[in-house]
C-alpha cells in the first residue's frame, strides 16, 4: 500500500504546479472476494476519494461486491462512475452513465468506458444474471454523435486488449484519447493511431496495472477542440518518490485494521464461521504461503523458487528422513507451530518458505513481523553442527531478494 502514499505525492505536486488537473481512474481497482481483499479494495476506493478522483471507469472486478456497494462507494468518495456497454437484460438500460463530461477551465472532456463483449461478469449477488455486455465498438460509435455535440475532447477507458483498443481507434473516428488496460502493459510512449488526413488521429496510452504506475497526460487544446500538443509521463510508484505523510498515517491505520480482519477470517476457517460464544475466538496467526507473498513481492518469490530453500524437503526425502522431527524443524515452514507444517498440510509449507524467516503472513506490517531478518535468524538452523561452513554474507548472496 506504499504506492498510495507515493501517488498522493505525485498528484499533489501536479496540483501545485499545474492549474488544470483532473484525476481519473481506468477501473479494475477491486481485487478478490475474500473479506480481507474486499476490505483492502474498499480502502483503495476511499483513497481515490481522499485524493480527489473525479471520474472512475467500471472495470469487471469492480462489480464483485455488488452494484449497490459500488454505487455507495462512489457516492461516499465523491467520484462518478462511467460504463458505456454494461446493460441490464430485463429493461435494456445501461447500468451506469454511458459518459461523463468534466469542464476543465473551459475545455469540455467526455469520458466513456468499455469492457470486452466476452467478459464474464461476477457479483456477490444474483443481479449478475441480469447483466450483459454489448459490443464495444458499436456502443461507442452510437454514443459519439451525442457526445461530440457536448464535448471538445473524448476519452475512452478500454478494458480491451491493446490490439482491440487500436482497432477501436481505427474503426471509430472521433475518439481523441484511449486508455488501454486490458493487457496490463506499460508504455512510456504514446501510440498515435491515424492521421489528420484520414479523419483525425487518436492517442493510445497504457499505464500498467495494480497501481504500480501513474500516468500523466498533458494536452494543449485549440478553441475548436483539436489537440495541438501533448506530453505523457509515466511515474513509477517506487521508493524514489517520497511518501505523503498524511496518507502514510491513513495507510498505517488501515494495516492495523486489516490485520484484525485477517485474524478473524483465520479464526473462522479454524473453528467455523458459526462458532458459538463458548468457543475460543482469540485471533490465531496463520501461515499464508509463498504464493500469497508473491502477489506483491514477485521478485522475492522468483529468488526463493531458484534457491535450495524451495526444495528443502527433497533433501530429506533423498535420505528417507522426511518424518524426522529433528530434521523437519529446519526443512519446513512452521514445524510444531500453530497452523504450521504437518504431514497433511499443503506442499508449499513443506519447504523453507518466506514465513519461516519473516514470520506469520497474518502479522505482515506488525512490529513482530521480520521485514528484514538478521543473521541470527539464519543460525537457528545453520548452526555449527548442521552447517559448519556457514558464513552469513556469502550464504545471503545466494538467496538475496
Amino acid at each position: 500500500m506504499g504506492g498510495v502514499a507515493r501517488r498522493a505525492t505525485v498528484i499533489g505536486n501536479y496540483r501545485s504546479t499545474h492549474p488544470n488537473v483532473l484525476v481519473v481512474e481506468g477501473g479494475g481497482w477491486a481485487q478478490g472476494t475474500t473479506e480481507p481483499q474486499k476490505f483492502q479494495s474498499l480502502f483503495v476506493a476511499d483513497m481515490m476519494g481522499h485524493l480527489g478522483y473525479s471520474v472512475v471507469n467500471v472495470g469487471p472486478p469492480d462489480l464483485a461486491y455488488g452494484l449497490e456497494v459500488l454505487r455507495q462507494t462512489a457516492v461516499k468518495n465523491k467520484f462518478e462512475l462511467v460504463s458505456s456497454n454494461i446493460r441490464r437484460k430485463s429493461d435494456g438500460k445501461l447500468v451506469f452513465k454511458p459518459y461523463v463530461i468534466r469542464d476543465v477551465k473551459g475545455v469540455r472532456v467526455a469520458f466513456l468506458g468499455v469492457v470486452p463483449v466476452d467478459q464474464t461478469l461476477s457479483t456477490a449477488t444474483t443481479e449478475v444474471d441480469d447483466l450483459v455486455v454489448d459490443e464495444p465498438l458499436e456502443c461507442v460509435r452510437k454514443l459519439l454523435l451525442e457526445v461530440k455535440a457536448k464535448a471538445d475532447v473524448v476519452v475512452v477507458f478500454s478494458h480491451l486488449s491493446q490490439r482491440k483498443t487500436q482497432q477501436l481507434l481505427d474503426e471509430v473516428k472521433g475518439i481523441d484519447v484511449a486508455v488501454s488496460g486490458g493487457d496490463g502493459f506499460i508504455n512510456q510512449k504514446v501510440t498515435v493511431v491515424g492521421t489528420d488526413s484520414t479523419g483525425g488521429k487518436s492517442l493510445m496510452l497504457e499505464a500498467g496495472e495494480r497501481g504500480k504506475y501513474l500516468g500523466a497526460l498533458s494536452l494543449v487544446v485549440s478553441e475548436h477542440g483539436k489537440i495541438l500538443r501533448h506530453t505523457n509521463t509515466i511515474h513509477t510508484m517506487d521508493k524514489n518518490i517520497k511518501d505523503d505523510s498524511t496518507v502514510v498515517a491513513l495507510v498505517e491505520d488501515f494495516k492495523s485494521k486489516l490485520r484484525e480482519v485477517r485474524k478473524k477470517e483465520a479464526v473462522e476457517q479454524v473453528v467455523g464461521a458459526g462458532a458459538s460464544s463458548t468457543q475460543s475466538t482469540a485471533p490465531q496467526e496463520k501461515f499464508l504461503g509463498a504464493q500469497v507473498c508473491g502477489r506483491c513481492h514477485q521478485e522475492a518469490l522468483n529468488a526463493w523458487k531458484a534457491s535450495t530453500h524451495a526444495t528443502s524437503m527433497a533433501v530429506l526425502e533423498g535420505k528417507s528422513m522426511e518424518a524426522s522431527a529433528e530434521c523437519l524443524k529446519c526443512h519446513v515452514t512452521g514445524y510444531n507451530m500453530t497452523n504450521g507444517y504437518q504431514a497433511n498440510m499443503p506442499a508449499e509449507l513443506g519447504s523453507v518458505s518466506c514465513e519461516q524467516c519473516h514470520g506469520y503472513g497474518t502479522q505482515h506490517g506488525d512490529k513482530t513481523f521480520q521485514a528484514k531478518p538478521a543473521a541470527q535468524s539464519c543460525t537457528v538452523c545453520h548452526d555449527k553442527k548442521n552447517s559448519p561452513k556457514f558464513e552469513y554474507e556469502s550464504y545471503w548472496a545466494r538467496i538475496k531478494h
